[in-house]
């Protein structure tokens, strides 16, 4: 980010050298944007992928139930890693997002997300199990 910004400013100097000063052209726009590329194209699984692969993992309870909320609450997984009890509305069916889980210098670090729009409400959607469903109750308590 800071070396978008670095490039923003060199470029806006040079083009007001080329403007007011004379310079014969702004070198900046030779060269490419520095920082990190924008991301690749994002690829999803259809509904029947994803049910094939579900089924296959349906043996781990832990797991399905956890790939469930990835794929049909849209979660990344720093976010579900650090959901616990309390960010369950049961009775609403709403899950709350708000922290996002990261591994920084070799340590677990529960954090606010990156940004103000990952901070959200989902409702979740009636195939998910609910509160009084045995499926959750094989969870530890965070």
């Amino acid at each position: 980010m800071i070396h978008a910004l670095a490039h923003n400013q060199l470029f806006a100097i040079f083009n007001h050298a080329v403007r007011y000063y004379g310079l014969k052209s702004n070198p900046c726009a030779r060269t490419t944007r520095m920082g990190a590329p924008k991301g690749g194209e994002m690829l999803f699984w259809t509904r029947k992928e994803y049910r094939r692969f579900a089924d296959a993992v349906s043996g781990k309870p832990e797991s399905h139930y956890a790939f469930e909320l990835l794929y049909w609450c849209g979660l990344h997984l720093g976010k579900l890693l650090a959901l616990t009890p309390e960010d369950f509305d049961f009775s609403h069916s709403e899950l709350k997002v708000t922290k996002s889980y990261q591994r920084l210098h070799g340590r677990d670090v529960v954090t606010p997300p990156k940004t103000h729009k990952a901070v959200r409400t989902i409702v979740m959607p009636s195939s998910l199990p609910t509160s009084s469903s045995s499926e959750w109750t094989r969870f530890p308590s965070a």
